[in-house]
């Protein structure tokens, strides 16, 4: 069990601990909120950065294509040659839009015709193209020969326009019209964006953008998009350190990838494939997860953990370029590059919730002790409740409302039962106050011993006395007959004018209760001897008292109404105890006993014996001790 210091120390403590975690956890909460919310702007961000560059580029390619599909440079003849008006067009193109890896026009009889700028090609590229070092772009010419092939030329250029290399490639192997972006485009009779796919000359991803010819030969004007580069973009836009950019065209075709070229150099491994890994070769992880969930929906988001718990936030969102173009860009941005100032936070306001905690623990201990102290005081005056000690002047006073009313009330409710065992016998009051003695009217037969005392010829003593001297001597004699009672454990029922009655074994068991009477009436004698030199020496008349004692069985308990009742003994016991008294007056003793009190302790105390009598108002004899003092 523990104190009250301890409890309230607890308690207090308890409440900072769990104010503080509360404070913390809205506080994280909070936090939380407002990185999600930084998070989101960061893809918010990306995705229009993205996706605007992806859309700019491409209208932009898709306006220059449209432009040129009417120069009669490019629409009017199917026969190229190296020093062709195209040429030069197509270069100042490629100068004007640096986004673009190389534009080229395909006529239906096989012609082909194409200018790549190849300074911006990596090395494994240039070797492909079997490019010198200073070249800066290579021409592609395919003119077709009767029999039906198409051998290629290719003549590299440096940045001064200078022919710096050439070769020819008799069997290439390349026919434009098979390839789907020319049939796509000549089918549909309008511009046209491809799927992303592998470049037949670099492989290199690109997309192509395309539109018909409007001259007089049929064909196709396309420039292609390099989506290595503009990956590599993409993925410096993610959100936080950890993010990831993806993009993806509505047949899953991958545009972007933060693994584009490990994709890419995977394609190539595979001649056969035509196209870069789909979306949906991504079948398992966080990727997968986030497409299946969000399948068939323009936008999705919310959080998603991968193998190892982390948190990430993502977002699915559809678009579209042109009219028969869309895609989807998916976001994923780890909480943790967004969650470090927020934990550094929470770990600030743990520490200082432990340091304000800690101050509080020796205020509340003082506050707790000063509080123990007061209620120890008064459960100290609670406790004296019961032993019907004498109460303290003052109560017990505090700067708190309720303890200071309940120090006082606990003062008054000491007064009172105090004041009342002064009134009632203490054994009776301490019954009450423990639950022992009922409070309903009621008696039971046990046996008991009793005294009962009387001043000789007080009637005669109290017409010749002062009143008031006569209280006071009456209540001197009767504070010493009672103090001897009490120091036996007698019950002092009643004090009858002069007389007194005393009873033991109730109400509670006193296994030597006949022995217990017997001493007190030999010193209560004793007293009321010494009291009897101090009234004689005050020239008061002593007060001889005799004594009465009997054991027996008699009626014990509440007796009276229930508005007023009282504690006492009823019976022939009672009655006898009282005639014994009176008998001391006819054989002239000062202490008579039953016979039954003699032979309980007659081993214990010497008697003389007497005659048997009849005491008043008995009909049988009873025998009589007067007891003359302890066996020594």
């Amino acid at each position: 069990m523990f104190t009250f210091r301890t409890s309230i120390t607890l308690a207090v403590m308890t409440f900072v601990v769990a104010l503080a975690a509360l404070l913390i956890a809205i506080q994280a909460r909070s936090l939380r909120a407002a990185t999600h919310e930084a998070a989101s702007a960061f893809m918010d961000s990306a995705s229009t950065k993205s996706l605007g560059r992806l859309q700019g580029e491409l209208n932009a390619i898709a306006s220059l294509v449209n432009v040129l599909a009417t120069s009669s440079s490019v629409a009017d003849s199917n026969e190229r040659s190296e020093t062709g008006p195209a040429i030069p067009l197509f270069k100042a193109a490629l100068l004007e839009m640096p986004q673009m890896d190389s534009i080229y026009a395909a006529f239906d009889n096989g012609a082909w015709l194409q200018v790549r700028r190849t300074g911006d090609l990596s090395e494994d590229q240039r070797d492909r193209l079997r490019a010198p070092a200073s070249a800066d772009v290579a021409i592609s010419l395919i003119r077709p020969r009767p029999g039906g092939d198409l051998p290629m030329r290719r003549i590299f250029q440096d940045r001064q326009g200078n022919d710096v290399g050439e070769i020819d490639l008799w069997k290439y192997g390349y026919d434009a019209r098979k390839r789907s972006w020319y049939w796509q485009t000549l089918r549909s009779d309008r511009p046209y964006v491809s799927a992303p796919y592998l470049s037949f000359s670099i492989d290199a991803p690109v997309i192509t953008v395309s539109a018909p010819l409007r001259g007089k030969v049929p064909g196709v004007i396309a420039a292609d998009l390099k989506l290595d580069t503009f990956s590599t973009f993409v993925q410096a836009q993610r959100p936080g350190q950890h993010g990831t950019v993806m993009i993806f065209d509505q047949a899953g075709s991958l545009i972007a990838h933060p693994e584009f070229a490990g994709l890419v150099e995977s394609a190539m491994t595979h001649p056969s494939q035509s196209q870069l890994p789909s979306i949906d070769e991504i079948n398992s992880g966080m990727v997968a997860s986030v497409v299946r969930r969000s399948h068939n929906l323009d936008h999705n988001e919310g959080l998603v953990r991968d193998e190892n718990g982390q948190g990430y936030l993502f977002r699915l969102t559809k678009f579209t370029l042109g009219e028969r173009y869309s895609g989807s860009i998916l976001l994923l941005a780890a909480e943790d590059d967004f969650v470090q100032n927020v934990r550094r936070l929470q770990f600030t306001g743990l520490i200082l919730a432990i340091v304000v905690g800690a101050g509080f623990v020796p205020l509340v201990w003082m506050f707790g002790s000063t509080m123990s102290h007061t209620l120890k005081r008064i459960t100290a005056q609670a406790h004296q409740l019961q032993t019907l000690a004498e109460p303290s002047l003052a109560p017990v006073t505090s700067y708190i409302r309720e303890i200071h009313e309940l120090g006082s009330t606990v003062n008054l409710a000491q007064r009172a039962i105090w004041s009342f065992a002064h009134f009632v016998p203490r054994e009776i009051v301490r019954g009450l106050i423990d639950n022992s003695i009922s409070t309903t009217l009621g008696s039971i037969k046990q046996e008991i011993t009793l005294i009962f005392t009387d001043v000789q010829g007080f009637t005669t003593i109290a017409e010749a006395a002062d009143p008031d001297m006569l209280m006071r001597q009456t209540s001197r004699y009767f504070s010493v007959m009672t103090e001897a009672f009490l120091a036996e454990g007698g019950t002092v029922d009643k004090f009858i004018g002069d007389a007194v009655m005393v009873f033991w074994n109730a109400p509670h068991r006193q296994p030597d209760h006949v022995a217990r009477a017997c001493r007190a009436a030999l010193a209560a004698k004793a007293a009321g001897e010494r009291l009897n030199v101090e009234f004689e020496a005050e020239g008061l008349t002593p007060f001889i008292t005799r004594f009465g004692i009997h054991v027996g069985e008699a009626v014990v308990g509440n007796v009276g109404s229930t508005e007023r009742m009282n504690y006492t003994a009823l019976g022939n016991t009672v009655n006898l105890a009282a005639r014994l008294e009176g008998l001391n007056k006819q054989v002239g003793t000062s202490v008579l006993a039953s016979e039954d009190v003699y032979l309980r302790v007659h081993d214990q105390f010497e008697f003389r014996a007497f005659d048997a009598v009849v005491a008043k108002g008995m009909t049988k004899e009873t025998r009589i001790f007067e007891l003359v003092g302890a066996s020594t």
